[in-house]
């Protein structure tokens, strides 16, 4: 009986210690254009995920004209970066011209811009500290 007690207390202490040690990144996106379609966000967590396109979550929400607000939950500390696209006609890509340019909304954490490509990543790092429960970062919709 007591080793069933004591491996009970174990577990919910582990629970504990995870919940306590989970962070929300809070996304704020200024001027969407458009209510048409979807914002397509996804979270990397350091730069080699980033480099290889290993989200650690993603995130589909309704576009909603102006202001568009949104939360990465329960993420472990550490460093992570934010890219996502206003998916305007629903098909799921990054829709872009014939130069490679993209054609829809796109942006990234920190408003970082990119130049002639996506933003570096050293611009885009936001940082959860071990004692962090929340963090916020804007993004620049660019169209």
């Amino acid at each position: 009986m007591k080793t069933t007690h004591l491996i009970k207390t174990t577990i919910a202490l582990s629970l504990f210690s995870l919940t306590i040690n989970a962070a929300n990144l809070n996304v704020t996106i200024d001027k969407v254009n458009s209510s048409d379609g979807k914002i397509l966000a996804q979270v990397f967590k350091g730069k080699e995920n980033y480099k290889n396109g290993k989200p650690e979550s993603s995130l589909i929400i309704p576009a909603k004209k102006g202001k568009n607000t949104f939360s990465f939950q329960n993420l472990e500390h550490g460093e992570y970066a934010v890219r996502l696209f206003h998916d305007i006609n629903d098909n799921n890509d990054l829709d872009t011209n014939v130069f490679g340019m993209p054609t829809e909304g796109y942006g990234f954490s920190n408003q970082a811009v990119g130049n002639f490509g996506p933003a570096q990543y050293k611009d885009m790092v936001v940082v959860i500290a071990d004692d962090t429960v929340s963090v916020d970062t804007k993004v620049k919709m660019i169209y």
